[in-house]
Formats: structure tokens, sequence, C-alpha cells
């Protein structure tokens, strides 16, 4: 990976959170590859276990940001492995719930650590704590902005979601 030196702050500023974020998934995948998963696989089984009831694949594609066909094509290669379970809803048919088995239950005990406390620790053994605060302040900004420009805001997250279960596991 390059060290980009540019005169201009912003595209430097890009290109280094770009490259942070690049280089923190690759260690991540080096790691979760010892294990048999993916970062995308801990972040669905992480987001089932803390849904307080199971999401839909729309919900899913909100919480991780990612397009709804390309969840919905995840989902469907973690049910083929046996990762998660489908269920159809009882009112409509139509709408599908997605949990994770007892395999993907398993699988995220073992990997949780690996993937949500790699994360931690790498940030936390770069930046003390109140620059982990200002880093999160300026994320922020930029990440509002990014969804101004998308016609979009945060939300708050919903009451079926229980951000504690990422907490206690990964210390």
């Amino acid at each position: 990976m390059y060290n980009y030196e540019l005169s201009d702050s912003a595209l430097k500023t890009w290109i280094r959170l770009r490259q942070a974020s690049e280089a923190m998934e690759k260690v991540l995948a080096t790691d979760l590859d010892k294990q048999g998963t993916t970062p995308v696989q801990v972040d669905v089984l992480a987001i089932l276990d803390a849904s307080t009831k199971p999401p839909t694949p729309g919900q899913l594609s909100k919480y991780m940001f990612r397009e709804q066909h390309s969840v919905s094509a995840q989902l469907s290669r973690m049910w083929r492995a046996g990762i998660v379970k489908k269920t159809r809803s009882k009112a409509d048919q139509r709408v599908v719930k997605i949990s994770a088995s007892p395999k993907g239950k398993e699988q995220l005990a073992e990997t949780k650590k690996i993937g949500l406390g790699q994360a931690r620790d790498l940030i936390a053994s770069a930046l003390s704590d109140q620059e982990m605060a200002q880093f999160d302040k300026l994320l922020k900004k930029v990440r509002d902005k990014a969804l101004e420009r998308l016609g979009q805001k945060p939300e708050k997250m919903p009451d079926s979601f229980d951000l504690g279960t990422f907490e206690g596991g990964v210390h």
C-alpha cells in the first residue's frame, strides 16, 4: 500500500480513510478465514444476535447499509451452509424472517472475539480514548453529509435491537 502525500487535504483524507478501512478489513478477513467465516457473515450473525426479534432481509440490509439484493444473496449462501434459518411469517407468507441456526450461533460465539474484538482492539491500540471520541465525531459528520447527499438521515436504532450484545462479547 502506498503512502500518498497529496496537497489536496480532502482527497488525501479520503484516500487515508479508504486505506485504513481496506487494511483493517484484510486483517479481519485473514483472521476470520482461519475460522471458516467472512466479515460479512460475522456482521449478519452479530445483527441477528442483537435483534430481539428476527429481522427481515430488508431490515438486515438497512442495518448493514447494503443493497437488499446483496444481503439476500449473502443470506441464501448462509442458509445453504446451515448458518441461518429462514422462516415465513404466519400472518403474511410473503414475509421472511431470518434467525441464526444453532450452527450460526456456534460460529458467532467462535468468531465474535476475532471479528468484533479484533476491530475494537485494532482501533483501541492505535488511538487514545480522546482520539477515538474525536475521530467518531468527525466520522459522524462525514457520514451524515454523505447521507444528506443521498436524501437520507441517520435514524435511531429500533427498540428490537440490543446494542449491548455487541459490547458484551468483545472485551
